[in-house]
């Protein structure tokens, strides 16, 4: 069985504008990587376990070019005691289902 590609990065919280809510930016094109447009993956954030998806939410990169996001939810946030605008480490590998 093929080992898949492991993911790790350090960066920002996001706030989504007027939400409660957060999510951090996917530095890669999964497009490019993975021929898929959503990617099922795992996740750790500062170590903390979450399962969830990347995908193109129409936040846009600096160049114009497609940003990929994951969401942290607010439970997580409270875990790793971080909140918007804090560093986190980013664990991502796909999952299967």
């Amino acid at each position: 069985m093929d080992k898949k590609p492991e993911f790790n990065f350090t960066v920002d919280i996001k706030k989504v504008p007027d939400m409660d809510a957060a999510y951090i930016e996917f530095p890669h094109d999964i497009k490019i990587l993975f021929n898929k447009g959503r990617l099922k993956v795992n996740a750790e954030f500062d170590g903390e376990p979450y399962q969830g998806s990347i995908v193109n939410m129409g936040v846009k990169n600096n160049d114009g070019s497609i940003c990929y996001i994951i969401g942290i939810n607010k439970a997580i946030r409270k875990k790793i005691n971080k909140t918007f605008g804090d560093h986190v480490s980013v664990r991502i590998t796909e999952r299967d289902n």
